[in-house]
Parts: structure tokens; sequence; C-alpha cells
């Protein structure tokens, strides 16, 4: 794939997923409601000590969250568009040479 469809697909990616983020299904939504409900209760039963260690905990893991989300969002798009563009013997998208 080249630069430019690299960054198209690049800010594709980053928009449909920013764009499902704000329209989420009530089922994911009932379940990170869930989740935050847990961790809100977890967290009045710590010490001052533990909430910043669990704080820190809650960051990595939000982060490591959406990077999988973008991992999987983007592999699956590219390999839509190498599927799209048709597949070479060589494993690229065939420019039609």
């Amino acid at each position: 794939m080249d630069v430019n469809m690299k960054k198209a697909t690049s800010e594709f990616v980053t928009e449909r997923v920013n764009h499902h983020g704000r329209n989420e299904t009530k089922v994911v939504n009932s379940a990170f409601v869930g989740l935050c409900d847990c961790a809100e209760r977890l967290k009045a039963s710590l010490t001052a000590e533990q909430i910043s260690l669990f704080t820190k905990m809650e960051n990595a893991y939000r982060l490591a969250d959406g990077e999988s989300i973008r991992f999987y969002w983007k592999s699956g798009f590219a390999d839509a568009l190498q599927f799209l563009m048709g597949w070479s013997s060589n494993g690229n998208a065939d420019n039609g040479e």
C-alpha cells in the first residue's frame, strides 16, 4: 500500500472508531456502565494509596483498550482493501499490470 493510501486508511479508521465511540449500541453502553459501576464501588473501598494505583491501572486499561480497537479496525480495513483491490502472487494488492 502506498504512503497516500496508508494515510487515507489511517484517517478513515480514526474517523470510524470515533464515530462508533459516539454512537455505541445499548449493549456496549450497558457493559461499559456496568464496568464503571464496579470500578467506582471498588474504588470506594480502597485506601488513598490504593486509589492512586487503581487510577493508574484504569488509565493504562483505557489506553490498551483504545489501541487494541484501533489495531484490529486498521488491520481489518487493510485486509478488506487488499481483498477488494485483488491479491497478487506476492501478497500485495495487484495494480492491474
